[in-house]
């Protein structure tokens, strides 16, 4: 009967660690160096590959990133679009930014995400290079450094890197089956080899070569699906280490503090386009994105599938005295809250006031609650807006002035709002309890509602007309 022969030893204590660590540097090393590579594959296929050397674009787009913008045609420049172009401005650079308008006379006006205003100069269509396709966050970061002369990042980086090398060869002895050095116990023998009668040198091992291969195709596949590479054209604003998607542009919030405009293409979290940190999230199966390109304009449904859903902010702050709410809309349905302020995240809030509704009737009402009496105070439109057409309702309140306008034009008023109750709570669009006030029939708003905006201050008649001529 054949016989095997081999030593074993006891694993060296500590040994856990070292290979944690090891295998850890190794993956932030391997992931680094393909995400680098990944950025360089685009330029191959005829694209357009460049780094972004301002913040004019931030959040969605960095100082540091690389950015591949892929040619395409007059048809696919559209509003919305990342475009890469010819510095009109400057003949020996390039200028990343989102186209915000076509102009009459066919030249195209862009404007930086983080930029007050548009670009002074318009650009000509044949300066086009590409749209924006793909984004490598931080790639390119050494080269901006030696532009800017920021030696010490640079000399950052360079040690963070010598570190994580040195990281990545803890495990060489453990691989090696050396002693610990620490206390001289064996680890695993890797060099006794196998015995069987009539057998010479047989070996046993690690098949380093296979290993190798292995780690490799795992690290390259892992890198690839982690990179949320896709030709969508459209803005993803996560730094996350692949590369990522280009979004529709934002509608300039006009000094809101609160502007949601649905255009984040996935997930339950809610953006915050005014930079106040107002974001929420989706809540329920009921509310789920309308998601398209940027001509199609994203926007949520709200839907009686299952539980009807929401969304609401994720922070409480106090009731505003003085401001201005605005959402767009569409519903075939009579009854529910199209958006408002509540005490609390969940649909029976304590106290709701401040929002829009559709009543049974299917006109859009504002509603305020004065404090101590409690008495509702509420201004209605005289026609009905459950058509299943799109429609722009604005509400203003200050106190003394209580103001309803709808596709821009003024629907009605009152004077004798002045003192509204006080309570912390949360903005939220669709499904909240209406209990007490008059004709508001269901609790959940069924259609679609888009670009919602809270300011704190009242809005002119000008304003509101000119926010509903621009569109959604």
């Amino acid at each position: 009967m054949p016989t095997t022969i081999t030593t074993w030893h006891r694993r060296c204590v500590g040994d856990v660690p070292r290979l944690l660590l090891a295998i850890a540097a190794r993956t932030v090393l391997w992931s680094a160096l393909l995400l680098a590579l990944w950025s360089t594959l685009p330029a191959f296929l005829g694209w357009h590959v460049t780094t972004v050397v301002s913040g004019s674009m931030a959040p969605a787009i960095r100082t540091g990133d690389v950015v591949a913008a892929m040619p395409t045609g007059p048809d696919a420049v559209t509003p919305g679009r990342v475009l890469l172009v010819e510095d009109p401005d400057h003949d020996d650079r390039l200028r990343l930014h989102r186209l915000r308008r076509v102009e009459p006379d066919g030249s195209l006006r862009l404007r930086g995400d983080a930029n007050p205003a548009v670009d002074r100069t318009a650009v000509a269509p044949d300066a086009v290079l590409g749209i924006g396709v793909l984004r490598f966050p931080g790639v390119g970061l050494p080269r901006v450094w030696v532009q800017e002369g920021a030696w010490t990042h640079l000399l950052a980086a360079a040690s963070a890197t010598a570190a994580l090398l040195l990281l990545a060869r803890l495990d060489r002895p453990i691989l090696a089956g050396d002693p610990c050095r620490r206390c001289g116990a064996p680890r695993w023998d890797l060099h006794t080899p196998h015995l069987r009668p009539g057998a010479v040198g047989a070996t046993t091992g690690f098949a380093a070569v296979p290993l190798v291969a292995g780690t490799l195709v795992v690290l390259i596949g892992l890198s690839t699906a982690f990179s949320g590479a896709t030709f969508s054209g459209v803005t993803s604003t996560r730094a996350a280490l692949g590369s990522s998607e280009f979004g529709c542009f934002h509608h300039d919030p006009a000094d809101a503090v609160l502007a949601w405009d649905f255009a984040e293409k996935n997930g339950t979290r809610v953006a915050d386009v005014s930079g106040h940190g107002a974001g929420g999230s989706f809540a329920n199966p009921g509310a789920s994105r309308i998601d398209g390109d940027c001509a199609a304009n994203p926007s949520v449904h709200l839907t009686a599938d299952g539980v009807e859903g929401y969304v609401v902010t994720d922070t409480a702050i106090a009731a505003p005295n003085v401001f201005t709410i605005s959402a767009w809309f569409r519903t075939d349905v009579a009854g529910g809250r199209v958006f408002g302020f509540g005490s609390d995240q969940n649909p029976s809030s304590t106290y709701r006031d401040r929002h829009l509704f559709v009543d049974t009737d299917g006109r859009l009402r504002f509603g305020t609650e004065e404090s101590g009496s409690q008495f509702k105070f509420m201004v209605a439109t005289p026609t009905r807006v459950d058509d299943g057409q799109w429609h722009h309702a604005v509400a203003t309140f200050t106190p003394g002035s209580m103001v309803l306008y709808l596709d821009g034009e003024r629907q009605g008023s009152r004077t004798d709002a002045r003192s509204l109750r006080q309570y912390d709570g949360f903005w939220r669009v669709g499904r909240q309890s209406l209990s007490g006030w008059a004709g508001s029939g269901a609790w959940a708003f069924l259609g679609d509602v888009d670009t919602v905006r809270v300011h704190d201050r009242v809005l002119d008649p000008a304003t509101v007309a000119a926010e509903y001529a621009a569109g959604r």
